[in-house]
């Protein structure tokens, strides 16, 4: 019994350390995925500077085929010469080095003017409202998600305002007061509000805002985890680690282990969105047509190629004229190495899937206009990929895409389907834009009203309220049939 129970033993601490190796590559891929491609070129240069491990390729064609498999095999042979626990983080590592690939320059050289572009950040607010409006198909639901987003703090927590905080125990007690909704439905409304990005808002405290995150990471059936971060984040800040292996009956090293994921992990979340500034854009995505078929690429001018430096990942091979402590700083910077060669070759992998995706389902609308552009969620293309749709939400943020048709950020690309009398679904923005259409070639001395516009687009089969007609129409910057009128 007794050689059973350690046998299990094992086989769960090496389960808990593989999770916690990978752990920081992963946190590490996501933050990648959020950023711009000047964000992405600064993190990249600061990693350069940090990390000797760490080198830019200079020249693309000098690295052939083979040496890029020699040297991703030395790679992690030298990291699994050491013992560490990264196997199943590197199975599917198949490059060492991430070299951008090359592009149709001449097509585009000619094309684009990134100087041009500009970009106002977006606040948490109006990113969480977008994210309402794509993801959440119940229409009462969503009404009351948005409800519940202005309580929403700039650090994505979602409180009680302190003027009448000393009348409620409890935010649901509050908001159902507040909204005049019953309890059961503003509990599924901010379980929705969970599910957004940034992973961790609308929570109510900083512990469930920690375990939204380590849920989001496949972390959520970890008991250990989950007591250490709602029991114990004050013997952390207090530095008890003593305290907390007793309690938890673990060894010391197992508990600095979680300690230091915990502290990889984001008690804010919303504070990144705080700030407002001005963002030159660069497409990350280009996308061209040549012979009625659409090709997309990704825009990877300016991102260095990156591989690991050999004459000091070498110097692991040679332990015995190594000191510890050198070896020990080699190993951890040349494991940073390949986890930021891995990350961005993850993100760009993900970018280009998820573009893909998007001028497959929108093909309509390349070919003939907005008017036949499609309803698209964030599900539909997180199911299409089997990936989270928070995921696809940090892919589609702030990324642009270049096209024939001009450029559009890639959150343009979705929104909400309206019914029609075919049974076919069309897109909210399509309906918008027969809005605008229908008001272009009114009679300015007897301006539509938003009765009559339902009425017309009743006749073209599509089911829409009068109120949806005059939000849509406001969205748009368009004056009511009074302020229209030309007398």
């Amino acid at each position: 019994m007794a050689l059973i129970e350690q046998s299990l033993r094992q086989k769960l601490d090496l389960r808990l350390s593989q999770k916690l190796a990978l752990t920081p590559a992963l946190q590490q891929a996501i933050k990648l995925l959020q950023l711009t491609i000047p964000e992405l070129q600064q993190e990249i240069k600061n990693e350069l500077m940090e990390n000797p491990l760490l080198e830019e390729v200079r020249d693309v064609d000098e690295i052939s085929k083979e040496d890029n498999k020699s040297d991703a095999d030395r790679g992690v042979d030298l990291l699994h010469e050491q013992e560490l626990n990264v196997e199943e983080f590197f199975r599917d590592y198949f490059e060492e080095q991430y070299v951008p690939k090359n592009r149709n320059k001449e097509f585009y050289d000619s094309e684009i003017n990134y100087e041009n572009f500009i970009s106002k950040k977006q606040s948490l607010k109006e990113y969480l409202e977008w994210q309402a409006n794509i993801n959440i198909e119940d229409e009462k639901i969503m009404i009351i998600v948005k409800q519940i987003i202005p309580y929403i703090d700039d650090n994505g927590y979602l409180k009680i305002p302190f003027d009448v905080s000393k009348e409620y125990s409890d935010i649901l007690d509050f908001l159902s007061d507040e909204l005049n909704q019953e309890r059961k439905l503003i509990e599924k409304a901010i379980k929705e509000i969970h599910k957004f990005d940034p992973t961790g808002v609308g929570a109510t405290s900083v512990e469930e805002c920690l375990w939204l995150q380590c849920e989001y990471l496949g972390l959520g059936e970890d008991e250990t985890l989950k007591s250490l971060i709602f029991n114990h984040l004050q013997d952390i800040a207090s530095g008890n680690y003593e305290t907390i292996s007793r309690s938890l009956g673990i060894e010391m090293q197992k508990v600095e282990d979680y300690i230091n994921f915990i502290k990889k992990l984001e008690p804010k979340p919303g504070r990144k969105y705080s700030s407002e500034v001005t963002n030159y854009i660069v497409p990350d995505v280009l996308v061209y047509k040549i012979d009625n078929e659409y090709f997309v690429e990704l825009n990877e001018d300016g991102i260095p190629g990156l591989r690991v430096n050999k004459r000091y990942a070498e110097m692991l091979k040679n332990r015995d004229r190594v000191e510890k402590e050198t070896e020990k700083y080699i190993k951890d910077k040349l494991k940073a190495a390949l986890w930021l060669i891995k990350s961005v070759h993850n993100r760009q992998k993900t970018i280009l899937k998820v573009a893909r995706q998007i001028v497959e389902k929108q093909r309509d609308f390349f070919d003939f206009g907005i008017e036949y552009m499609k309803p698209l969620t964030l599900k539909d293309i997180a199911d299409e990929l089997g990936i989270h749709e928070s995921t696809v939400a940090r892919v589609v943020k702030n990324k642009y895409m270049q096209t024939p048709r001009g450029m559009f950020e890639l959150k343009y690309f979705f929104s909400s389907k309206i019914s029609t009398s075919s049974g076919i679904d069309v897109s909210a923005m399509a309906v918008k834009e027969k809005i605008k259409r229908i008001i272009e070639s009114e009679n300015k001395k007897k301006p539509y009203s938003d009765s009559e516009i339902v009425k017309i687009l009743r006749s073209q089969g599509i089911k829409i309220a009068r109120r949806t007609v005059a939000k849509y129409r406001e969205e748009m910057g368009i004056e009511s049939s009074s302020k229209r009128k030309i007398l």
